[in-house]
């Protein structure tokens, strides 16, 4: 009731306050996403902010009872759109084919047909957003320039506080040796990923943009914050593309925004800063000492000896990237798939079905079956690797624990299996993908006399302290399946606390896997093909990728070279999209929905924004 209420005020406040979407939508992107706590992976509350943003514009231009003015656009672009759009549609269509048909599942994975749903709403979302974007433009143009760097710049607050409340939560704010890489509120990383890489180069030339825009001294220092600690998000991200690609952004921001001031003039832009060596006033002096400051903070990061590992290792990580690649390409089999795809979202099942050693850690599956007497049972069918030991109890099924005691916990369940299974049980300290504190138990179970046992095992382990009240540490409580071939069934999973509460939701399975997340550790290969041009080839085949380069070249052009070069976002626009394709050289992240969806937007918007009005 209450999130239809609040959705209901927000469809409200879309239609009265048109163009607000502009800020709310960059502005929640990072957070809006409950999926660690609803179990669910395709849909998410993110979907909810953008449904209620078109239903309020597309009803006050309803209401309104004439046609709304927008920017004209030249044919050319409209081309462009339904080709995007027919080739999405199609690729989804295939998407759902190679999956074996169309199937509705509210907690669908990503072998599943709906997972072709999840990778193209980003794209289809953009795309219906763009008769709102044109008006938008036609009639306030700097307001929704404005609206839209804010919300940008107001994300990305919220993302580096998450990052500093993650590191000093789990590894700490200064510790940059532990084998530990930050992950913000991206719960799409639960499988590895690139999506708060992605995000980061996106965002920071946004940064930029608040420190020159800041007028008074404190919303400058203010900007100057968000700057050390943007700074500090990439470096503790340890992603070699992150600190390559923001750095490229950053300098072609430098240029863009020299050429906008100077005209291309080399030797009158030399004599500028030659003249103005020494700073002046209060505004070059705090830059100087920004400067000086971002420096300190690369070197001290830097000098941490995980970082010193990651940067050794490029030669050897290269190596084993190009062969995945290789892999990746194996997958297209035919003209057709050259030509249109395997299907939005099928790259996963496809790469751990057909290459040797690239099957997934670990899957879960919501089943049913008859009770007697006719009543339906929920379990889940919780499964190990395939054949590689190696990967054993790396994939889990997982649930948030809010209420964690410092004292011992123990495990009631019931269980059933066909052949010898290793069972693991922890409860840990956990943020997503890395482990504090944790305890433990581990059963090997045999097939019973009786189909279904009931079993209660002790954890074992430290007390969970919780972390200090600054920075509070996640509850997770997770179960998997250790051996090669291992399956288990699964059913009314207790999770018992010292004093005897129960601190598990939905542990008889009523409500499908509602509160269960499944999530992967260390072992991420099939889930991502880790460059951005090969995961739209694959799944969207030769005419999605070009479909896709004309769409970018179209939006660059404009922005560095069109009629859009010489407008005050157009420089910040191009070095957040260059900065995009750049690390999408050694990432993929059109399979976060949320990341790409910005990504489609900052494009399009790229594409509009000095268009004439109609």
């Amino acid at each position: 009731m209450v999130v239809l209420v609040v959705y209901w005020l927000w469809c409200v406040t879309a239609a009265w306050r048109p163009g607000i979407w502009l800020l709310v939508l960059p502005a929640c992107l990072p957070f809006l996403n409950f999926s660690a706590w609803t179990g669910w992976l395709v849909f998410d509350e993110f979907d909810i902010l953008l449904l209620g943003a078109l239903a309020g514009g597309y009803g006050r231009l309803a209401c309104s009872g004439r046609s709304a003015t927008g920017t004209r656009m030249p044919a050319v672009f409209w081309w462009l759109m339904a080709l995007l759009a027919g080739t999405a549609l199609l690729a989804l269509y295939r998407g759902f084919v190679d999956a074996g048909g169309f199937s509705f599942d509210w907690f669908a994975g990503y072998a599943d047909a709906l997972n072709s749903l999840r990778v193209f709403k980003s794209l289809g979302f953009a795309l219906i957003f763009i008769p709102l974007l044109q008006h938008e433009l036609a009639h306030a143009r700097a307001l929704a320039n404005q609206r839209l760097a804010t919300g940008i710049v107001a994300g990305l607050a919220v993302v580096t506080l998450a990052v500093v409340w993650e590191r000093a939560a789990f590894p700490g704010l200064t510790d940059f040796s532990t084998n530990y890489r930050t992950a913000a509120l991206f719960w799409e990383m639960h499988v590895g990923g690139a999506a708060i890489d992605a995000y980061l180069v996106l965002t920071t030339p946004f940064v930029v943009w608040a420190l020159a825009s800041a007028r008074r001294p404190i919303v400058w220092a203010g900007a100057a914050a968000l700057a050390l600690l943007t700074g500090y998000a990439c470096l503790t991200t340890f992603s070699r593309g992150v600190y390559l690609a923001v750095a490229v952004s950053l300098v072609l921001l430098g240029l863009l925004l020299w050429s906008q001031k100077s005209d291309f003039n080399l030797r009158e832009f030399l004599g500028r800063v030659w003249r103005r060596h020494a700073p002046e006033g209060w505004r070059a002096k705090a830059g100087l000492m920004l400067v000086l400051a971002l420096l300190a903070e690369a070197a001290v990061v830097g000098g941490g000896s995980f970082m010193a590992e990651r940067l050794t290792s490029t030669d050897r990580d290269m190596d084993s990237r190009l062969a995945h690649w290789q892999h990746g390409l194996d997958l297209l089999d035919g003209p057709a798939d050259w030509m249109l795809g395997k299907g939005l979202g099928r790259l996963p099942a496809n790469y751990a079905a057909h290459v040797p050693q690239g099957e997934f850690s670990g899957d879960v599956k919501l089943r049913d079956e008859q009770k007697p007497g006719g009543a339906a049972n929920g379990f889940v069918t919780v499964r190990g690797p395939a054949t590689m030991k190696v990967l054993g109890a790396q994939y889990a099924l997982t649930q948030r624990v809010s209420r964690v005691s410092k004292g011992p916990h123990r495990v009631a369940l019931e269980v059933r299996v066909r052949n010898q299974t290793d069972v693991y049980l922890e409860l840990c300290e956990r943020h997503l993908l890395y482990d504090g504190s944790c305890q433990r138990a581990f059963v090997r179970v045999f097939p019973g006399r009786t189909a279904w046992q009931a079993l209660t095992l002790p954890l074992g382990g430290p007390v969970l302290a919780g972390g200090a009240w600054y920075a509070p540490r996640l509850g997770m409580f997770s179960l998997s399946v250790g051996n090669a071939g291992g399956v288990a069934d699964f059913d009314n999973i207790r999770l018992i606390g010292p004093h005897g509460k129960t601190l598990l939701e939905n542990g008889e399975f009523s409500r499908g896997l509602a509160h269960w997340f499944p999530a992967a550790q260390a072992y991420f290969v099939p889930w991502h093909i880790d460059n951005l041009l090969l995961e739209v080839l694959i799944e969207r085949g030769l005419a999605g990728l070009l479909l896709l380069a004309a769409l970018m070249a179209y939006a660059l052009w404009n922005l560095m070279v069109g009629r859009a070069r010489s407008l005050p976002l157009s420089a910040y626009l191009a070095a957040s999209l260059c900065g995009a394709l750049w690390v999408g050289l050694v990432s993929s992240f059109m399979d976060a929905p949320r990341v790409a969806f910005l990504f489609y937007l900052l494009t399009l918007y790229s594409i509009q924004t000095a268009q004439k009005v109609e």
